[in-house]
């Protein structure tokens, strides 16, 4: 995963780029994969004159999130921060305002023109492939986002692109530069791996247990917490008494026939001209040649320009004329009409297929009926919904609220974010997602009305907060036993590894240092890192460290359950003949990534130019609270 964070998104230029990526994820309905909402509170940087607070963090991890969800659907923003991204993502993001503060400050700017270009051309704001400014205040909305957000977004990608594309766009890289580095993959290193387990030590004592509690007091921390009440939104019973009449399908059906395919319809060929004689020729030909290629011969109209498509006769009257429908209609499969003329000109048609018979009233209704009842269960709905919200803001009560609606209250206890509480089981499905909208909220803001990712409408009121704390470690003590226990057997495991390489360093053999330490025998490994990147698959931790240790060094390898020891005997040349096409694999792969590394370096230079001060006390914050590694208890 990580791999793929700093591969993809390396270098402030990446994410010049990227911009536009995020403001697409942002516009096309992509759900906050924090649950809606986020915080913005908490410095991370401050860059020139802007500050980045934690929301434009949480903000871009959004966006990298949903990529890494192309590959990995099951992929977790834990996920992404136990690989790194944050710290990641908290450079990048300062490098991209970094450069657009020294573009700002040199007298850059993007046009209003230019940021309206690029809206305008995103097709979720669009209509029949204009933009649809209705459609546009919509989505915008429905993701949080402001106008005057998604412009800044917009203008800081423009600025960027303005200022490093015509830097990094000449850069090269030849075969004698890529050389060297090919060699390194190709390169055939031999060596061996032992493992160094925890074994058994004796349980901690008390003034280990107490050492161990001291030293990691915030894994034992208990995050803010918070109850609430909901009632769910039963759409049954709010359906319950729907009735549709037959009056009612019937009145539809009349209002719009050609919706519900009252009339018959058929795939129709046109070709429209100018002036009479033209028309009229072209009829001359396709008697001769066929309509298509009369269509091309006279009026050089491809298959494409002639096809417009199944149409009942209404609606193609309603797009040309009454006249011109009616000839199209009275025409048999493969006729050719006489000239029509209308208003755009003299029309030319023929019938390459029939399309769908028409459908009766009782062919229909039951689909008619059950559009109506959904339309009216929609109207109902909002109307459950608006008096809820008008009673809220009346001041009434929860429970006279659901009372009058015939709703159910539930209660919850105080749980995190993560909807964790203390003795309990965690909170899963719905009442999970209810424990992130309570985080939303103030006890003073009374009840909220929220429609759920599933379509579930609730009401919800967030009752009280409890503050973070620390839970003392007498009402823990069997679990820091355990932890401080595990600790100390990892240490043991540790100082074993390490004795291992200085006993190499020394200058012993790697199997007699092993061996001298108690250890299995080493299993030999051999690779070569070009294999390793062919087999398409992420490197394994070790066989990733193997292929970057050096010759005659020895590498630790932490874990869960104990160590690994990774040792090199030797690294032996490699032929690149064998390899074909990896010199200039390689080069191609440098040359694209000299961009990124020119970008990063300019990133640099802008930052000491603006002055920036970086908060890494809370990107580290907020690194642990992504991970879940604020608390154990979290």
């Amino acid at each position: 995963m990580l791999q793929f964070i700093r591969k993809g998104l390396s270098s402030p230029i990446s994410l010049g780029v990227l911009g536009l990526v995020v403001i697409a994820f942002i516009i096309t309905g992509v759900g906050d994969p924090f649950g809606g909402g986020v915080t913005r509170v908490g410095t991370i940087a401050e860059v020139g004159e802007r500050a980045i607070v934690e929301a434009d963090l949480q903000r871009s991890l959004d966006n990298v999130l949903q990529s890494a969800r192309a590959d990995q659907p099951d992929v977790t923003i834990a996920d992404l921060a136990n690989d790194g991204a944050v710290e990641v993502m908290a450079t990048q993001l300062i490098g991209r305002t970094a450069i657009e503060e020294f573009a700002r400050k040199i007298g850059m700017v993007a046009s209003e023109p230019a940021i309206g270009a690029v809206i305008a051309a995103i097709p979720a704001f669009q209509i029949a492939g204009k933009f649809d400014q209705d459609t546009y205040n919509r989505i915008i909305a429905e993701q949080r986002i402001s106008d005057k957000q998604l412009r800044d977004d917009i203008a800081g990608d423009i600025i960027r692109q303005q200022l490093l594309t015509p830097l990094t766009s000449s850069l090269g890289v030849s075969a004698g530069q890529a050389q060297p580095l090919a060699e390194t993959l190709v390169a055939v290193h031999r060596g061996s791996v032992t493992l160094v387990p925890t074994g058994e030590v004796e349980p901690a004592t008390e003034a280990e247990i107490r050492a161990f509690y001291d030293d990691n007091v915030s894994r034992f921390a208990v995050p803010e917490r918070r109850g609430f009440r909901y009632a769910m939104f039963d759409r049954a019973a709010i359906a319950a008494d729907i009735e549709i009449s037959d009056e009612a399908v019937k009145a539809a059906f009349d209002a719009d026939p050609a919706k519900y395919g009252a009339a018959p319809t058929r795939r129709l060929l046109q070709v429209v001209v100018p002036d009479e004689a033209t028309a009229q020729k072209l009829v001359e030909a396709a008697a001769a040649t066929g309509f298509a290629a009369a269509a091309q011969e006279i009026a050089g109209f491809g298959a494409a320009d002639i096809e417009i498509g199944e149409r009942s006769q209404s609606q193609f009257a309603g797009e040309t004329s009454a006249d011109v429908a009616a000839a199209a209609f009275a025409l048999e499969v493969g006729q050719v009409s006489a000239p029509v003329r209308s208003p755009f000109g003299w029309h030319v048609l023929s019938v390459a297929a029939l399309g769908a018979p028409a459908r009766s009233l009782a062919d229909v209704s039951p689909a008619i009926r059950e559009e109506l009842r959904a339309r009216a269960l929609s109207d109902k709905l909002s109307e459950v919904i608006a008096r809820v919200e008008d009673g809220a803001e009346d001041g009434k009560s929860f429970a006279d609220i659901a009372e009058a609606e015939g709703l159910s209250i539930f209660s919850q206890p105080p749980v995190t974010r993560a909807g964790r509480g203390i003795d309990m089981p965690p909170l899963e499905g719905l009442t999970a997602e209810l424990a992130e909208l309570a985080f939303l909220q103030q006890p003073e803001d009374g009840v909220i009305v929220q429609t759920l990712d599933g379509d579930e409408v609730v009401a919800l009121e967030t009752t009280n907060v409890v503050a973070a704390t620390t839970r003392p470690l007498e009402e823990i003590e069997p679990l820091v036993s355990g932890l401080a226990t595990q600790d100390k057997a990892l240490k043991a495991a540790r100082a074993t590894a390490d004795a291992v390489v200085a006993a190499v360093k020394g200058g012993k053999s790697f199997a007699e240092a092993v061996a001298d330490a108690g250890l299995q025998a080493p299993q030999p490994l051999t690779g070569r890192r070009v294999d390793a990147m062919q087999a398409g698959q992420a490197m394994p931790p070790i066989i990733e460290a193997f292929l970057a240790t050096g010759a005659g060094k020895t590498r630790v390898l932490g874990g869960a359950e104990g160590w690994a020891l990774v040792h090199v005997d030797s690294i032996e040349p490699g032929d690149l003949a064998a390899v074909p096409g990896i010199v200039d694999a390689m080069r191609r792969e440098v040359a694209q990534s000299l961009p990124n590394e020119f970008a990063e370096a300019f990133a640099a230079a802008a930052a000491r130019e603006v002055v920036v001060k970086r908060n890494d006390a809370a990107i580290d914050a907020l690194r642990r609270r992504l991970a879940g590694q604020t608390s154990l208890l979290q």
